[in-house]
């Protein structure tokens, strides 16, 4: 299986993003899986959010949608900002080979050293989803610094995760550290797609990438600057589990106060 992260930068209308993020999804030969950043079309102008905000009954419609069905890829397509009742989301869409909305999810922790509490509420873990012959489950950003979230996507039976993000240049080692981290844990996938290039004065430059259930990196291949392919074997995740299986080893009574905290996030 190939997946491919588009780690390109945002330039012009919201517009002009996604058909710039789409076109690079899918240059020949194509990939199974596509994967794009959180906000990549409007990126944090927080004082624009609102009206940036798409509404969710217009979510199984937006370009990604056709594009997958067109090519009969997978598309996680990063995250967009969610007009909802009570206020906007950071929200993760998903489209199948045939270009049904698969899974939503929403950034649960918010990063207010930026003051995104400013233009958005937090949202709400999605759980875990259908992906071909696995389960699969989804993380924004800085969710990634929260292994309680993503050990709850393994414990429902996740054996890959995908991570839309916008992460400085200068803590990408500390991204691709916890990506590792994230896969060592659980014997899982991990995927992070980064921003590329400069925005609102910040260097982000991709430099995402995908952890091996070893807790490795995978090496990738370039595509052009800004896309670089993947191809990884969905059954390292129960060779792995067969010689080191850390879920089974776990000790939940001796967790403490997270033993009461940490219910299964089903399917919805």
């Amino acid at each position: 299986m190939v997946l491919r992260l588009v780690e390109l930068d945002i330039k012009g209308s919201p517009d002009e993003s996604m058909e710039r993020f789409l076109q690079a999804a899918v240059i020949e030969p194509l990939p199974h899986t596509v994967v794009l950043p959180e906000l990549f079309t409007t990126g944090y102008v927080l004082d624009r959010i609102p009206e940036l905000a798409v509404a969710p009954d217009t979510l199984a419609s937006i370009p990604p949608a056709a594009v997958a069905s067109d090519k009969g890829i997978w598309i996680v397509a990063g995250t967009l900002p969610v007009a909802t009742p009570w206020g906007v989301v950071n929200m993760m869409t998903v489209f199948d080979p045939r270009g049904r909305l698969a899974y939503t999810t929403e950034k649960v922790h918010l990063f207010r050293q930026m003051g995104e509490d400013e233009a958005f509420v937090p949202g709400s873990s999605g759980g875990v989803f259908r992906y071909g012959p696995v389960t699969a489950g989804g993380l924004v950003c800085y969710d990634l610094r929260f292994p309680e979230l993503s050990r709850r996507l393994a414990l429902s039976g996740a054996e890959i995760l995908f991570v839309p993000a916008q992460w400085p240049i200068g803590r990408r080692e500390l991204f691709r550290s916890l990506l590792r981290a994230r896969s060592a844990e659980a014997q899982v996938f991990t995927v992070g797609c980064n921003l590329g290039g400069e925005h609102l004065g910040v260097s982000f430059g991709g430099g995402g990438g995908v952890a091996h259930p070893g807790g490795k990196m995978v090496r990738g291949s370039s595509v052009e600057d800004g896309v670089t392919d993947f191809r990884i074997d969905l059954e390292d995740v129960a060779a792995m589990r067969s010689r080191i299986n850390c879920l089974e080893d776990r000790r939940p009574e001796e967790y403490g106060i997270l033993l009461e905290r940490m219910g299964h996030i089903g399917e919805r």
